[in-house]
């Protein structure tokens, strides 16, 4: 008698947790839908950060030809790195402008110049520079980047010719 009054009690027991479940988890789930849409309603285009995931550097008109192969750059692999940290002009809202736009990297020619296109990326003693950032990550071990020969590194990959 005493075992089916257990039975019976731990029964209810349960009966009255799933029940109390099922109706929170019934509100809870009212409660998301209603953050959901709240949040829905205050995103906005302009609110919107967008950039290509992967690009190929395209030299600028007028730049020193090079015999060696473009940049293929990944945003996605340097989403720890703040956009400010190469964009360094670039105020938050407006578009980002091109390193060889005027008034940023505009000298084509001279690569000495230190304010050069060429500089903004191969400088390496400067954290706002492709090179100078790879190279403090190689040296402080948290990297392993190839950065010379030129030729053929991390940066400018040489990729073999398909004979046809």
């Amino acid at each position: 008698m005493k075992t089916n009054f257990l039975y019976v009690g731990i029964a209810v027991v349960f009966a009255v947790m799933v029940i109390v479940y099922a109706t929170t988890a019934n509100n809870l789930s009212e409660e998301i839908a209603n953050i959901s849409s709240d949040k829905a309603d205050i995103v906005r285009a302009d609110l919107t950060v967008s950039f290509p995931v992967t690009l190929e550097f395209d030299r600028p008109e007028g730049l020193n030809k090079t015999r060696f192969s473009e940049v293929k750059f990944s945003h996605f692999s340097h989403q720890d790195v703040s956009c400010v940290q190469c964009h360094h002009t670039w105020d938050g809202k407006s578009p980002v402008k091109s390193c060889a736009d005027e008034g940023c990297h505009d000298e084509l020619k001279s690569k000495g110049d230190t304010e050069s296109y060429f500089r903004a990326f191969h400088t390496l003693h400067s954290d706002r520079s492709c090179r100078g950032c790879h190279a403090e990550m190689n040296k402080a071990g948290k990297a392993e980047l190839k950065l010379a020969p030129c030729a053929n590194n991390a940066c400018h990959v040489v990729v073999p010719r398909v004979a046809k």
